[in-house]
């Protein structure tokens, strides 16, 4: 006879675990994330904590991005439980910052080879979200399947909240109910949704970008990795309008736009060589029309992570577009994601130097990281170096694509003299000069033997369509 969840309130999570580890003194806990993340578990668990539930161990909690409250965060806890985050957002950001939550880089096709069997921070507990079949009883993860089943298959203690409101996806996201140890079901915080973007009103800055990307990259048939964003978001707006016949996806998260396309019929996933027919992602996240778009729909599959972002997968879906986005970019070619500068934490590296190193060769597809040419602030985000100790999601010898709204530098190929000039010829103008003239004055750095100030370097294509140069923005 098949094994059934129990049903507790969430209320009981705390005591759960102080019993299935009394004697422990610590435990490896993995949540799931983005728009699953399970909130009604995350909450009781933090009463639990700060109520001092008697026996519960040290907790580390694992996790991606989490949205909504994270009350274990909060100072006076950490001699109880700490964060341990692959990538995080606002309140994880704020905790790491202050020295009360860990960040854990790692990119996402190597997740599990940190929460499974042996490993460092082998699951001893996951939390979870679940949907269920209205027609089967099957379980599926809905919206997020990331490492869930490395971190399920590994668990002692599996705990799932039922949530109503979660599409069932198909894919790999389908859990064996046999694995679920216990279900919540009363109360549960519905998954979170977004407003969708518009695609109709993009910053200058950013539809350029998307409009060199699309006239340089965009062919027909060509699979994409696109994130969410501005700048991704101007990519899917010019796809749009621009005639493109069946592009396929494959991606760590798939969002509004990329549904759009699928709803055209742009894209088809027709000329895919692995999942022939449907886009494959690890993630969804985004409105509400999303998630009912996604509910039950064989042509968004779920996978793992570790396979949306496996270098074997990618490579044979070529031609492959991957579009990043970064915190800066020297005149070495080295680009950082995760920090804005080695006392400042942000975010986390994702699945960026796992889709760069994949398609490391021209044949495979390009590697793009674009970015606008300055901060808000106005500083540029073209340096002549990385800041000391800074992690890079990509390093000079990564043959990468960098893409401002002044133009295309193809890194590939290129020597470092070369690179450096094709790099400081799309900063913004406010920079560009002074940026050229470092490399000219230089003797490191060895230039084209036809190197001149004022023609356009080897390996650049700079912005000559018809959207306004973005308004110059002050320093401060």
């Amino acid at each position: 006879m098949t094994k059934t969840p129990q049903i507790i309130l969430a209320d009981q999570l705390g005591e759960v675990i102080a019993a299935r580890f009394k004697g422990r003194e610590s435990i490896n806990c993995y949540v799931g994330s983005n728009a699953a993340t399970p909130t009604t578990l995350i909450e009781s668990l933090a009463d639990a904590i700060k109520a001092g539930t008697s026996g519960l161990p040290f907790m580390r909690m694992v996790h991606l991005l989490l949205q909504g409250p994270i009350p274990y965060l909060e100072e006076g806890l950490q001699d109880r439980v700490m964060a341990y985050s692959i990538f995080s957002g606002g309140e994880v950001r704020k905790a790491a910052n202050r020295g009360h939550a860990y960040y854990l880089p790692c990119t996402l096709a190597n997740v599990d080879g940190l929460i499974g069997q042996g490993q460092k921070y082998q699951t001893d507990v996951v939390l979870f979200k679940v949907t269920r079949n209205p027609h089967t009883g099957e379980y599926s993860l809905g919206l997020s399947v990331e490492a869930l089943h490395t971190a399920i298959d590994h668990a002692r203690v599996v705990v799932a909240e039922l949530d109503p409101s979660m599409p069932f996806t198909e894919g790999q996201s389908v859990v064996d109910v046999a694995s679920i140890d216990y279900l919540v079901e009363a109360d549960v915080k519905p998954v979170y949704a977004f407003d969708p973007p518009d695609f109709d009103d993009l910053p200058n800055a950013e539809r350029r970008i998307g409009e060199l990307i699309v006239e340089h990259f965009i062919r027909d048939g060509v699979t994409l990795q696109t994130g969410i964003g501005k700048i991704p978001d101007s990519v899917i707006g010019i796809i749009r309008d621009s005639g493109f016949r069946d592009l396929g996806v494959q991606t760590e998260l798939y969002g509004d736009g990329l549904m759009l396309l699928q709803k055209m019929g742009i894209v088809t996933n027709r000329r895919k060589k692995a999942n022939l027919g449907y886009s494959t992602t690890s993630l969804i996240m985004g409105s509400r029309d999303l998630y009912d778009f996604c509910h039950m729909r064989t042509g968004v599959q779920m996978r793992p992570c570790a396979y949306t972002n496996g270098a074997e997968i990618i490579c044979k879906n070529t031609p492959f577009i991957s579009i990043n986005t970064a915190m800066g970019i020297d005149l070495f070619g080295n680009v950082w994601a995760d920090f804005i500068d080695p006392r400042k934490y942000y975010s986390g590296v994702g699945g960026q130097p796992d889709f760069i190193r994949a398609i490391n060769r021209r044949e495979y597809g390009a590697p793009i990281i674009a970015v606008k040419s300055i901060t808000n602030k106005g500083l540029s985000k073209i340096v002549p170096h990385h800041p000391a100790g800074i992690t890079l999601t990509a390093s000079s010898y990564d043959g990468v694509v960098i893409v401002t709204e002044y133009g295309v530098a193809d890194l590939r190929g290129l020597s470092v003299g070369n690179k450096a000039v094709a790099i400081a010829g799309i900063a913004h103008p406010q920079y560009r000069d002074d940026l050229l003239k470092q490399v000219v004055d230089d003797p490191f750095f060895t230039k084209p033997h036809d190197f001149q100030m004022d023609r356009v370097p080897y390996g650049v294509s700079l912005y000559a369509g018809r959207v306004p140069e973005p308004e110059i923005a002050a320093v401060s």
